[in-house]
């Protein structure tokens, strides 16, 4: 059962204050005297306080629709009276009341009942050890603690205060609201709700816990009619090893669903991943999620730290339960060992696989890889091989204007301790290397023509050639050759792209944005929007959530606040 609908039945527990005080009575310029009804005995003594009758005996009164019964009583000339001994109060067939004394006031139409105080609707029982009640304003008041139990439903809530304002239908718990039922556990600071309207409001930190999942928010509301709920400030779910955090969390409990918005952290503890935004989507039910808007993604990769933003990112989990991880425009990624970027990127945890599509680029320490796809297997967390398919191009940084250069139609780069160790080029083989002496002077340019071969490196530098074909090779010596080295045909050396932190890879992403992206663009990040000046600072947190404004609006309705007539030092 969800905490609305225990909340409903309390309702009940102060309708019957309302009663005829609301009718044309509460119009009379002069209130009602209280009558006397019964009592065993009507005397006044030496202890009777002076302008009081004292009533002892099955005593018995009345105050319009009230009836008010106890042992004994003190009857006032000012209309008010002072009860004490199995004090009951009945207001028709809805409301029954006792507790150990009562001070009634028939001008101001209010009640003060103390003691063990307790209302029981037969639905649900209020215990308090002290409750003022309002007749003129229809508001009740407990403080000192009060407990509200229903066994129907399951429910035991907690609270120091407690008010209900029957003329708005507006109850307000404060300070240590505890709601406790089998199936969740609701803990916040302040707790209001609307019985007519079926909303809850929470103000101050708010838990609610179950089996399933776990909610913490500093602000938020339930619609039990639309069976939505949003959690503000702080907001936080967890559920099944995934936690979904923002300054605001939109949740459908029958669809599963959570949006969150603003300063988004989604956290998977299981594949020891992380993934920050401004806006996500996650769907409980199948564990997937959609990140955009300001897009960083951590992944811990046995000890190393992989960093990752796009536009777009998707997280969900295939056939056998393994972990998904798909990336939409501007990828860019850094790693210790390598950095890259492309247009999109596919990522399985399970065999460790990245894919790159459209423009892949990567480097790893001193070389650039390009090819119109490439997919890489990592061992340990560290890449093993890399497979590029179609127009593959490896550039090695020799110094300020040579380059080592392997080029083929298709390649297959093997790494060892983080290095590339072996190229094996499949179709169309060239390559353009430096070959130095032992004293590290150049001996001239090398260029080879071959359409398979192995190609052996070490520290970035060419070692030896391994040729599967009639290979066409031949050296310029050095005196010979250009002064600014050769290239083969595509060369392109994109170092200026290459980030080089983790904090880099978001520059590197602004810079590839041009304005007429952005605006086509609605995933791209608002920072980029602004700092292209297309759109004014706006902070979401000035924004007026109209369910928490109509929560105010009821909390204080006009001619009557939380404060009035209340005198905590009875």
């Amino acid at each position: 059962m969800h905490p609305v609908r225990f909340l409903f039945l309390l309702s009940l527990l102060f309708s019957g204050w309302n009663g005829v005080a609301q009718t044309s009575e509460k119009k009379e310029e002069k209130a009602k005297e209280i009558e006397l009804i019964h009592a065993d005995k009507f005397t006044v003594d030496k202890t009777t306080p002076k302008g009081a009758s004292k009533l002892v005996g099955k005593v018995k009164l009345r105050h319009q629709n009230a009836f008010m019964y106890c042992d004994s009583a003190y009857l006032y000339d000012n209309n008010s009276l002072d009860a004490y001994g199995h004090v009951k109060i009945e207001e028709g067939d809805s409301l029954v009341m006792t507790g150990d004394s009562l001070f009634y006031d028939g001008n101001l139409k209010l009640a003060r009942v103390r003691g063990k105080v307790k209302i029981d609707d037969k639905a649900s029982i209020l215990t308090t050890p002290f409750l003022d009640y309002y007749r003129e304003t229809s508001m009740a008041h407990y403080y000192g603690g009060g407990v509200i139990d229903s066994e129907k439903e399951k429910t035991h809530l907690v609270s120091k205060i407690g008010y209900y304002y029957s003329e708005s239908k507006l109850f307000h718990f404060k300070t240590d609201v505890v709601m406790t039922h089998p199936d969740y556990v609701i803990k916040t600071d302040t707790m209001q709700y609307a019985p007519d309207r079926e909303k809850t409001w929470f103000f101050g930190p708010t838990t609610i816990d179950s089996d399933k999942r776990k909610i913490y928010c500093e602000l938020g509301w339930f619609d039990q009619l639309k069976d939505k709920a949003k959690f503000i400030k702080n907001a936080q779910i967890n559920s099944s090893g995934q936690t979904m955090k923002g300054d605001t969390i939109e949740y459908d409990q029958a669809a599963e669903i959570g949006i969150s918005k603003c300063n988004v952290l989604l956290i998977d503890t299981n594949e020891k991943f992380e993934v920050s935004g401004d806006y996500a989507i996650y769907y409980e039910k199948d564990s997937t999620s959609y990140v955009t808007k300001n897009l960083v993604l951590k992944q811990d990769m046995e000890g190393d730290t992989f960093f990752l933003t796009a536009d777009t990112l998707y997280s969900l989990l295939d056939t056998a339960g393994n972990r998904m991880m798909k990336t939409y425009h501007h990828t860019i990624f850094y790693k210790s060992d390598m950095q890259g970027a492309c247009d999109s990127l596919f990522y399985n945890t399970k065999d460790s696989i990245i894919y790159m599509f459209r423009d892949p680029i990567l480097w790893s320490t001193e070389n650039q890889i390009t090819a119109d796809s490439i997919h890489m297997t990592l061992k340990n967390g560290v890449i093993d091989k890399m497979y590029m398919d179609q127009n593959a191009f490896i550039i090695a940084y020799e110094d300020s204007v040579f380059y080592n250069q392997i080029k083929g139609r298709d390649m297959i780069g093997h790494f060892k301790e983080e290095a590339l160790r072996k190229v094996d080029v499949y179709g169309n083989g060239e390559t353009i290397y430096y070959p130095r002496e032992e004293d590290n002077s150049l001996i001239g340019v090398n260029e080879t023509k071959c359409s398979t071969m192995a190609i052996f490196i070490d520290s970035n530098t060419i070692e030896k050639i391994t040729f599967f074909d009639k290979p066409v090779a031949k050296i310029i010596p050095s005196d010979e050759m250009p002064s600014n080295g050769k290239v083969l045909d595509g060369f392109n050396y994109r170092t200026e792209e290459r980030p080089n932190s983790p904090t880099d890879i978001l520059n590197k992403y602004a810079s590839q944005i041009a304005p007429k992206a952005i605006v086509a663009d609605s995933a791209i990040s608002d920072s980029t929007m602004k700092s292209a000046g297309l759109i004014k600072e706006n902070n979401v947190q000035e924004e007026t959530d109209a369910p928490m404004k109509e929560a105010l609006d009821l909390l204080s309705p006009e001619g009557q606040t939380v404060k009035d007539g209340i005198k905590e030092e009875d």
